[in-house]
């Protein structure tokens, strides 16, 4: 069922964030030669690190820790790829010793990856452990404190569960018996109205005097739905949560004994993979598609024979053609700046085509109609008789790259997709792109000439 639970608050967790925070890159590689996109880097994931800033967050008067929990390599690593494929793996510590009434240290560990692609949809996974080791205080023993905390986070489970409404539903606890010395597990669902679903699967456990506690989440939903509709969200179901949450407790189980008796963990992290460049574009001479486009070209962009690239972005092979030419004289002390760009992306099958180009839309549906800095875009254009599916959107940008107007185009076409960008400016002479007296292309006449080139590409192909 879909849900979007906002569960009530509970002790050592991360209450979820309805608010997706996105990260708009600016393109002002579009205005510039293709042999600038000819150098590259693969962004890894981050491993499981303990960083200073949250050993900063323990107490300052409370004593070292003796032995260290590796929390993060607790988890089977191939059962935490499989939960959450290319996760960046973060972790923290909160030393509580200090307290007057409990005593213990929480180790952290969080594997996230909320932009997994797959086909039309965008999914959501992560990962929450929590591991406390108890200590004496008083006259409570260590395993005692381990006891009531465990307790608490049962009965907690307990009075949740006969207290479902229309808007939560907790799941009868699930008791597991040869896991640790205690363990339980409990599934949960939360919306509010139509303003998002949320589900989870969340569990707690102990081995003597350390309490270990699992949060799994997973959802998914259409990448071309509108960001704040739940239309079309999917998240975990009971059956699969409980399921998960089982077998991450019983792993760290295992992990918790062996750290107890001060013997290796029974998983290893898995290496951290070292960065592997880009392969660079290789220059080609203009492919046909290119060449019946010359005439048409030299009506865009003046004086300019055009160059190709050839490469490889992920399942498809990719020829790009641009004409650019910034000194095109127009008297009286004034210069024009043209620049039209093709890319053909050539995929294996039609399937692998039309899940780019959904990729592409919702991408650009995501900026329509908004603004950051000096760049503005404006509403996708469906666009009719250019291709099986196609759209356009205008862009302005005003930035220290560049100075100009553009309208840019997908279309799908059997296994190819196809981009245009024209773009454009006049300035005064001897005066860069990106002067701030240039006078932009009219919009009417970027996206006029950006629908004739895709035209004509397609008929090429």
């Amino acid at each position: 069922m879909p849900t979007q639970p906002s569960a009530p608050a509970r002790r050592g967790w991360v209450l979820p964030v309805a608010a997706v925070v996105a990260v708009l890159v600016v393109a002002g590689g579009t205005f510039a030669f293709m042999t600038m996109r000819q150098t590259g880097t693969t962004t890894t994931k981050a491993g499981a690190t303990t960083t200073a800033a949250a050993t900063a967050r323990n107490s300052a008067t409370a004593a070292p820790v003796a032995a260290t929990a590796d929390v993060c390599s607790m988890l089977d690593p191939d059962e935490a790829e499989r939960l959450v494929p290319g996760a960046t793996i973060d972790s923290s510590t909160n030393d509580n010793r200090g307290d007057s009434l409990v005593s213990y240290v929480r180790y952290t560990c969080g594997w996230v990856n909320r932009n997994i692609s797959y086909k039309d949809l965008i999914r959501s996974r992560e990962i929450t452990v929590n591991v406390s080791k108890y200590e004496a205080i008083g006259t409570t023993t260590a395993e005692k404190s381990a006891r009531i905390q465990f307790d608490g986070e049962f009965k907690q489970y307990k009075y949740q569960e006969t207290h479902s409404d229309k808007e939560h539903y907790y799941s009868p606890v699930q008791e597991y018996q040869g896991i640790g010395d205690q363990a339980a597990a409990q599934y949960q669902w939360t919306r509010e109205g139509d303003k998002y679903w949320y589900s989870f699967g969340q569990g707690v456990g102990r081995v003597g005097d350390v309490v270990f506690q699992v949060k799994y989440e997973a959802s998914q939903k259409k990448k071309e739905a509108d960001f704040l509709s739940t239309e079309s969200t999917q998240s975990i179901t009971e059956e699969n949560a409980l399921r998960e949450v089982k077998g991450l407790l019983g792993q760290l189980a295992k992990s918790v004994t062996a750290w107890r008796a001060g013997q290796p963990l029974p998983y290893h992290a898995r290496p951290k993979p070292s960065p592997t460049p880009s392969p660079s574009p290789t220059k080609i001479p203009l492919p046909r598609a290119c060449v019946s486009l010359k005439t048409l070209a030299a009506t865009l962009v003046p004086d300019t024979e055009g160059v190709a690239v050839r490469s490889k972005e992920g399942k498809s092979n990719v020829s790009q053609c641009q004409w650019w030419n910034e000194k095109l004289p127009l008297g009286g002390g004034k210069v024009r700046w043209r620049n039209l760009r093709v890319a053909i992306h050539t995929f294996w099958d039609e399937e692998s085509a039309r899940y780019y180009l959904i990729d592409q839309r919702s991408k650009t549906k995501f900026t329509a109609n908004s603004q950051i800095g000096g760049i503005k875009w404006g509403r996708v254009e469906k666009l009719t008789g250019f291709g099986q599916e196609a759209f356009g959107q205008a862009i302005r940008q005003r930035t220290d790259t560049a100075q100009g107007n553009r309208y840019e185009i997908y279309a799908l076409d059997g296994k190819n997709v196809i981009w245009v960008l024209l773009s454009g400016s006049d300035r005064p002479e001897n005066t860069p792109i990106n002067s701030a007296d240039s006078v932009l292309m009219d919009p009417k006449e970027a996206a006029t000439g950006a629908k004739s080139v895709a035209k004509a590409l397609l008929d090429a192909l």
